[in-house]
């Protein structure tokens, strides 16, 4: 009601990258952050962010979350129905928790198609075979201009880099 008074504490809200530039950072508290970091994540010698994720899902097969105005909430879904597209990019062993790299999508004010963009995001629901649906990616880091390098690390998940089990 108006008037009354709340505190809310928050973590990971507001971080930047300081000293860098052609990336933004969004919905990731410090924790996390050093957890990519002991992992290997990094700058490379040509000066983009190298970060550890399981899987690189192509843009071209999201779905619902297109064309939010922000991504600081929500997510955006994996389409999953056709089995071919699934095998061929190595998504039946998508879980939960998962850090995945978004190719050619850029979700930095909103989500878009964005030819050498990319998304890394946290796997935050399940699987649908509704198409538009399927397992949801909360955004963690967006570069418009690629300034990110992904690469495959099996152990690029929740439950292991916050020692979750």
């Amino acid at each position: 009601a108006i008037g009354d008074r709340i505190q809310i504490r928050a973590k990971g809200q507001g971080m930047r990258a300081l000293n860098f530039t052609g990336i933004k950072i969004m919905n990731m508290g410090p924790a996390l952050m050093d957890a990519l970091t002991s992992r290997g994540m990094g700058v490379n010698d040509e000066g983009r962010l190298r970060v550890p994720v399981t899987h690189l899902v192509p843009s071209k097969i999201m779905g619902s979350g297109l064309g939010q105005s922000h991504t600081y909430s929500g997510d955006y879904d994996i389409q999953m129905f056709d089995a071919s597209v699934v095998a061929e990019n190595g998504l039946e062993t998508l879980r939960f928790g998962d850090v995945v790299a978004i190719m050619d999508a850029d979700s930095s004010y909103g989500r878009v198609f964005r030819k050498g963009a990319v998304t890394i995001g946290v796997v935050a629901h399940g699987y649908s075979n509704v198409a538009g649906h399927g397992p949801g990616v909360t955004t963690l880091i967006a570069s418009p201009t690629g300034n990110i390098e992904p690469y495959i690390d099996a152990d690029a998940n929740l439950a292991t880099l916050l020692n979750l089990r």
